[in-house]
């Protein structure tokens, strides 16, 4: 219980300071508890400048991490925003955060009644449901079902593993058995990679717009993410040789196809020169491709082919085939096995085996292939009704997404538009939210996702309230 003893307020009237009584449980959670309690009451209103934190630890006598704590809490909670230099700012009502978590929580399939949901990228359903009924009838009359209801290898079963190794060919990848982890979905397998390689403290480069979940994941292990410049093929070389030059930078998180969210593909030369350079600054890389299969272009080599003793890669199922089947393939060069199969073991001991053994069944019997290309497919139709809704033109591209990421000119400001698409029932995600770093400069440019709405049906109401906002400001379409 926090000490219920009122604390004195300081001399300065705007001065915010917490009153804990009442409140339970560890001091920074108090303390961001307290910060709630009184946006809500009114008594602190939107924009006002909270102390700082040597200021506010100073006040009610904790220390300075405690107060990080705190104020890093009520980010999380969406009620502060803060940038080094200016200070931390109680939240406008509605204003974008650009914190993970936010769009950790935007995506999923539940939103308020009459809102389309176009900030999730999810898979479509069709197909995969009849699938899923025949294979598990034929699983509960298998001899073998109680092998996949008991404990198991933390790498997988030897079956499984040779699956994976099948389905990461796909992306052009050829390892062997012995080298893929089964993982629970791809951000297990993010977690794997990230607990066999980095110890907290440890500096993570990656590009400067970056899949949320991963900003998230940093932070849980520690780990200081630093962002590098992008162009239109990803991250820039001359940008990443200048990072790695620095001292401790000795890990990478890449996407180079289909990069969430700007949809950058990293041609052939330019990963040819990124993978030089992590070789020889000695970077270890986890290379993620869990969109690789919405790319439809000449075939590109994996950085894990071009620098095979120091790549990590990571992919799943989830996005092509089925999000509920947690199933996710962890390539590790040789020597670094047993550290991924240690990491598994302390993160959930093992991905679930009947997942795993559906999903198998379906890579090798071509289920798992064909319901691949009956996604693309899906994607591709609903690209091409966006094209006609917002008039877009991607229809030519290489990469059918499952999102669109549309660049504004003309000043004006992501977070507006997406104010204006939820004034009108449609949620998008803007730029900020895929921020690595608070208070760096950042393209204004919004996520519509595609893949977001129940069907095409749906999705063409979602595109229909947009229009409008798109057509009355300067705009350009950009895959980046």
């Amino acid at each position: 219980m926090i000490n219920p003893r009122p604390l004195p307020r300081s001399h300065r009237p705007d001065f915010w300071l917490p009153d804990l009584a009442g409140f339970e449980g560890p001091l920074y959670l108090a303390i961001a508890d307290a910060l709630a309690a009184d946006i809500s009451a009114g008594r602190l209103a939107a924009g006002i400048r909270l102390p700082t934190h040597r200021d506010l630890a100073e006040a009610v006598g904790v220390t300075v991490g405690t107060i990080t704590r705190a104020y890093a809490e009520a980010a999380r909670r969406g009620l502060v925003d803060g940038t080094v230099g200016r200070g931390t700012f109680v939240r406008r009502r509605h204003e974008p955060v650009a914190s993970a978590e936010v769009i950790a929580h935007l995506d999923h399939s539940q939103s308020p009644a009459g809102v389309i949901n176009l900030s999730v990228n999810r898979p479509a359903m069709g197909p995969q449901i009849e699938a899923l009924r025949q294979t598990l009838g034929e699983l509960t009359a298998a001899p073998e079902l109680a092998d996949w209801l008991g404990y198991t290898y933390p790498a997988g079963q030897p079956r499984h593993r040779a699956a994976g190794a099948a389905w990461l060919a796909r992306s052009g990848l050829s390892v062997r058995p012995e080298q893929v982890v089964v993982t629970a979905g791809c951000q297990n397998a993010q977690t794997i990679s990230l607990m066999a390689v980095t110890r907290p403290g440890d500096v993570l480069l990656t590009e400067a717009l970056a899949y949320p979940g991963l900003t998230s994941l940093a932070r849980h292990l520690g780990l200081e993410l630093e962002p590098v410049a992008m162009d239109g093929e990803g991250i820039v070389p001359a940008a990443f040789d200048a990072a790695c030059r620095g001292g401790g930078r000795r890990f990478a998180y890449l996407t180079p196809t289909v990069q969430n969210p700007t949809m950058a593909v990293m041609g052939e030369a330019r990963r040819r020169e990124i993978a030089a350079i992590s070789r020889r600054h000695d970077v270890v890389v986890i290379e993620d491709d869990v969109h690789g299969f919405l790319y439809d272009g000449p075939a590109l080599p994996p950085l894990a082919s071009l620098i095979p003793e120091r790549v990590l890669f990571v992919t799943s199922v989830s996005k092509s085939v089925l999000p509920a089947l947690r199933v996710g393939y962890l390539a590790v060069p040789q020597v670094m096995v047993e550290q991924a199969t240690e990491a598994i073991r302390v993160a959930c001991l093992m991905a679930p085996p009947l997942m795993a053994e559906v999903v198998s069944r379906w890579i090798l019997d071509g289920t798992a292939e064909r319901l691949t290309r009956w996604q693309i497919e899906e994607t591709k139709a609903r690209v091409d009704l966006a094209d006609r809704i917002l008039g877009l033109q991607l229809g030519r591209s290489a990469i059918k997404p499952f999102h669109l990421w549309v660049t504004l000119d003309g000043g004006r400001r992501a977070e507006d538009v997406v104010a204006a698409a939820r004034d009108v029932g449609v949620q998008i995600a803007g730029s900020a939210a895929f921020a690595v770093r608070r208070g760096d400069r950042l393209p204004e440019a919004l996520r519509i996702s595609v893949s977001g709405a129940a069907d095409q049906a749906t999705l063409a109401t979602g595109l229909e309230r947009l229009a409008p906002l798109l057509a009355a400001i300067p705009s350009r379409p950009a895959l980046v």
